[in-house]
């Protein structure tokens, strides 16, 4: 159903974007170009969850063969993944993530997003949760910053940035 979500909102992201157009005067990048992009990757990184899960929910009732190494080290773990709740929770750290873009400034949330998705959501280790989160951060501003010129919200960032 997470899966399914993540898809139908993409979809819609992508399909309304194209009213503000993708591309516009000599190849110049529109306001619906975000959005267009942000929709295409919600639908492969949802398809990608929704074939997860179905491959995940046939070994369980197939049962792992013996060679399926992958199914044998996620059954030790005893690695039981509840999508829809993930799914959920990512939405709702969205959500807050836009209300505190404004005050706290993209970047820093952006970043802060990442690493309470990775550390939060998907368990991974707080260090590498820290530097994924980090060089994302980064990356951000490489692109929407300094090479496409958007002008991001800063808030508390500004002085660093010089806005």
């Amino acid at each position: 159903m997470g899966a399914l979500t993540l898809v139908a909102v993409g979809a819609a992201f992508s399909i309304l974007s194209l009213d503000y157009g993708i591309l516009g005067e000599g190849a110049r990048i529109s306001p619906g170009f975000v959005p267009f992009v942000v929709g295409l990757l919600l639908v492969v990184f949802g398809a990608i969850i929704g074939w997860e899960t179905w491959r995940s929910r046939i070994h369980a009732t197939i049962g792992p063969s013996e060679n399926d190494t992958e199914s044998k080290s996620e059954t030790g773990k005893g690695a039981h993944y509840n999508t829809t709740k993930s799914v959920a929770l990512v939405f709702g750290l969205l959500l807050i993530a836009v209300i505190l873009a404004p005050i706290l400034g993209f970047l820093i949330t952006f970043s802060i997003l990442v690493f309470v998705i990775l550390a939060g959501v998907e368990r991974e280790r707080i260090g590498f949760s820290f530097a994924i989160s980090l060089g994302i951060g980064l990356l951000a501003w490489l692109i929407f910053y300094q090479f496409m010129g958007i002008r991001l919200p800063l808030g508390i960032s500004a002085p660093l940035l010089g806005g």
